[in-house]
């Protein structure tokens, strides 16, 4: 997979904040080296966000994410608000801008250590450090300021600069999209970052050694898309090839004869979650089995959270609400698994009538509506990044609601949970 095939899951979340007209779009554009974003003097040219993948080394693949500005008033604004905070849900790396002028004049304000910024940037910085997001303070529109201004910024860097521990910021930067100053420097100072992106587990780690045969069961339905196979098979063949494995292809028909081929020189055969059932009747009770959506559970780091909430769904009674989360938009279809055979195969295993509420990409459940809800079933969030992932699930957590996942779910239901975890 090419660095620009690297799907927005997998790819460091930068994200831009700051009031309107803060200079957000027009950096972003700079950074981008492309005309993204709409920049105006007009506050509240950016509506919605607008991403654009890229790559900077040596993070590498990045995803950033150009805000509306936090400031927005009246009805519309305040629901634009709500966007840019929503965007705090995928950030790994937040820039906060402030233009230069307007950071000047909250100094003369400022009251103690660390109190240099106006409230509402302020704010933001402390959201950034309750999520444990590492951020950047871009002081904007530096073409603006005259020598002497100018002087008493870099001064005040240098002095904060040599205090490391009074820094509530990873680095501080005068910038302007005008003359691209800083745009550089900023990209420059991710480096230190690049360990987001290097520590990050593989999908088959611990499990593939070379030259190991794994069987990928990937049923061709009316669920399928055309043309083409869905995100986690496709990591999955790279990933084995990446640990110098050797992935074997198949729909379950042709299961029976690649296991007569291959018998017990299979290490591992991971399936379609749908397709659990009749591959674990045909597959010998000795042969490790696991599933695309359980892969992507442990890869995204939230096993462990499903496991547990797996428990709760032979308790279900009548009327319960099951909230059933997809992080991608998609046509429905007919056999579709989210909204047609996951519900189904529910009430069927508990014997009751469920109510079903549903999402698809970065749409969520509201604080509201969640707290309503007996269980909440994900999809294997291969087009979330771990950041988003964990945001959602902390939601539930705290609430203390379970969670499970589509693969866990429909193993737990077809009677081989045990198994199914077992190698992992």
């Amino acid at each position: 997979m090419s660095l620009q095939d690297t799907p927005q899951g997998e790819r460091i979340h930068i994200a831009f904040f700051g009031r309107r007209n803060a200079g957000k779009s027009s950096f972003f554009n700079a950074i981008a080296g492309q005309k993204l974003s709409l920049t105006s003097e007009i506050l509240g040219t950016t509506t919605d966000p607008v991403r654009k993948s890229m790559e900077i080394l040596p993070l590498g693949p990045v995803l950033l994410i150009d805000t509306p500005g936090f400031d927005d008033e009246g009805e519309l604004g305040s629901m634009r608000v709500e966007r840019t905070k929503e965007v705090l849900r995928e950030t790994d790396i937040a820039l906060l801008f402030l233009p230069a002028k307007d950071f000047l004049s909250a100094r003369k304000e400022e009251q103690g250590e660390g109190l240099f910024l106006p409230e509402k940037e302020a704010s933001y910085l402390r959201l950034f450090q309750e999520n444990k997001i590492p951020a950047f303070l871009l002081l904007s529109q530096a073409d603006k300021l005259s020598s002497e201004e100018r002087g008493r910024i870099e001064e005040w860097i240098e002095d904060r600069i040599s205090r490391k521990k009074d820094l509530p910021f990873q680095g501080i930067f005068l910038v302007s999209s005008e003359t691209k100053e800083g745009v550089e420097a900023v990209k420059n100072a991710f480096a230190p970052l690049a360990s987001l992106q290097e520590e990050k587990k593989r999908l088959f780690h611990g499990l593939v050694e070379p030259g190991d045969f794994v069987v990928l069961v990937t049923p061709i339905d009316e669920s399928a898309p055309k043309g083409r196979l869905i995100l986690p098979q496709q990591m999955a063949i790279r990933d084995i090839l990446d640990y110098n494995g050797i992935p074997l292809v198949c729909q379950v028909e042709e299961l029976p004869k690649t296991l007569e081929n291959l018998g017990d020189k299979i290490k591992l055969v991971v399936t379609d979650s749908q397709a659990f059932s009749k591959v674990n009747q045909i597959l010998p009770k000795t042969m490790p089995l696991t599933s695309f959506s359980i892969l992507m559970a442990r890869y995204k780091g939230f096993l462990s959270y499903a496991l547990e909430g797996c428990a709760v769904l032979s308790t279900l009674e009548d009327g319960d609400r099951v909230y059933i989360a997809e992080g991608c938009s998609h046509h429905r279809q007919c056999g579709d698994i989210g909204t047609v055979k996951l519900p189904r195969m529910l009430e069927k295993y508990t014997g009751k009538k469920l109510q079903f509420m549903y999402s698809e990409g970065k749409g969520f459940l509201p604080e509201e509506e969640q707290k309503r809800v007996k269980i909440m079933i994900h999809c294997g969030a291969c087009m979330l990044s771990e950041k988003e992932v964990e945001s959602r699930y902390q939601d539930f957590l705290r609430k203390k609601i379970p969670i499970c996942n589509y693969g866990l779910a429909m193993a737990k239901m077809t009677g081989i949970l045990e198994r199914s975890i077992e190698m992992l």
